[in-house]
């Protein structure tokens, strides 16, 4: 029994410290995978059971200031690291978009990328209390498979690249999904502050938005795997294209139900 405990420890250690970058280990919410755990599992079970349960006999919250502020928060940080990845990463060619290897000198830059890296993955974890304002304001209907796996995914696939590989070509995953999400926190701000100027098919092409990306990550990923020179750990390519193959998948199918044939039953 201690031999069996000695091995599961040292193989823990080996995972946790070994293969991480020293230079992101000790980042809050990354020297263990513990803390992560936790809030992943807090969320699912209250978005799935606690919060309908509290909420059940309580009519819904009005919650319009935070989400308000909330908004705009994501809209700064997403904005910001937009902007920096042109700023620092791309336009300057300091980042191919070809194939980009890990740089791990200590630089500016290089110190600004890991940065930046831990800020997305904070980011996707703060993501969360999208679902939760949904559950407190009774929306249900916006609690969907597909909504809280994702979720879940991105803060997971966070982790992973802020503990392993924080940099290199796994940067552009958070470029794309930044400017996205930009777009999509404007277009919820403006939902709630003057919904008078919300068209119908604004929603659509989010959706729409949200498809290309993945499609692009897909062969922004795929495509080293047949690249041998790429310096890029080809396992990171591995782990995120199920991810993102099941999260298109899961998108088309919602984007083809909700108005190809919605919109065909209402003709």
């Amino acid at each position: 029994m201690g031999t069996l405990i000695t091995n599961v420890t040292n193989y823990y250690k080996y995972i946790n410290d070994d293969l991480a970058d020293p230079r992101t280990n000790g980042f809050f919410l990354v020297a263990s995978p513990v803390p992560l755990m936790v809030i992943m599992f807090l969320y699912h079970q209250f978005v799935r059971h606690w919060g309908p349960a509290y909420m059940e006999n309580r009519q819904p919250y009005v919650l319009k200031n935070i989400i308000i502020v909330y908004n705009i928060i994501q809209i700064i940080l997403s904005g910001i690291l937009t902007i920096e990845c042109l700023r620092w990463l791309y336009l300057p060619g300091y980042y191919s978009v070809w194939c980009q290897k890990i740089n791990y000198d200590d630089t500016e830059v290089e110190r600004k990328i890991i940065g930046y890296v831990w800020l997305y993955y904070f980011i996707k974890i703060v993501d969360l209390f999208d679902t939760v304002f949904f559950v407190l304001r009774k929306k249900y209907n916006q609690v969907t498979f597909l909504h809280v796996y994702h979720h879940l995914g991105m803060c997971l696939l966070g982790y992973i690249g802020t503990k392993y590989v924080p940099g290199g070509h796994g940067i552009m995953l958070g470029f794309i999904n930044s400017v996205v999400h930009a777009l999509m926190y404007a277009y919820y701000l403006v939902a709630i502050v003057r919904p008078q100027w919300v068209k119908l098919w604004w929603k659509k092409y989010i959706t729409q938005i949200q498809i290309v990306q993945f499609l692009l990550l897909i062969l922004h990923f795929g495509h080293i795997l047949f690249e041998p020179s790429c310096g890029y750990p080809k396992w990171v390519a591995f782990m995120f294209l199920p991810h993102n193959i099941f999260i298109l998948f899961l998108f088309t199918d919602f984007y083809i139900k909700q108005y190809i044939l919605n919109k065909k039953k209402e003709q």
